[in-house]
């Protein structure tokens, strides 16, 4: 039975190596502590229950270390992430913009609606992004 215990205990440290959590690898510390204790005594009960109790000692402890933290979150208060990222960008107009009607522009690799705030806007004038709206950039000319 010694061999079954730190065969087991070896495959579920490589099983561990395939996962990206620490999930396997108190089961893996349950088996090679009852593949020890396989060692000293024949009695499979006790084999058996140095495997849990290592097991879940093992979970624990994982959790514990691992696991989420309850404490202070940390939060972004810039709205530096997904479409967000645009908000304060320049670029330069390919098509004349118009306050009601959304024209399509190349915007730092992405294809969006853009759409003027105020003002008829010609094409070449460099504009910043004030808003976005959905699927649409409100943008206004850098000047202003």
């Amino acid at each position: 039975m010694t061999q079954i215990w730190f065969i087991a205990a070896a495959v579920l440290v490589l099983a561990e190596l395939l996962v990206t959590t620490f999930f396997m690898l108190p089961f893996a510390i349950g088996a090679f502590f009852a593949g020890i204790a396989s060692l000293i005594t024949d009695s499979q009960d006790i084999q058996l229950g140095t495997f849990v109790v290592f097991s879940i000692v093992g979970v624990y402890i994982s959790v514990k270390i691992f696991g989420p933290r309850r404490g202070k979150k940390e939060e972004s208060e810039n709205f530096s992430e997904g479409v967000n990222k645009y908000i304060g960008t320049t670029f330069v107009t390919t098509e004349e913009l118009d306050k009601y009607d959304p024209t399509l522009q190349h915007v730092y690799g992405d294809d969006w609606q853009v759409v003027s705030l105020d003002k008829r806007i010609p094409v070449g004038t460099q504009v910043k992004v004030v808003n976005v709206n959905g699927t649409k950039l409100e943008v206004q000319t850098s000047e202003e």
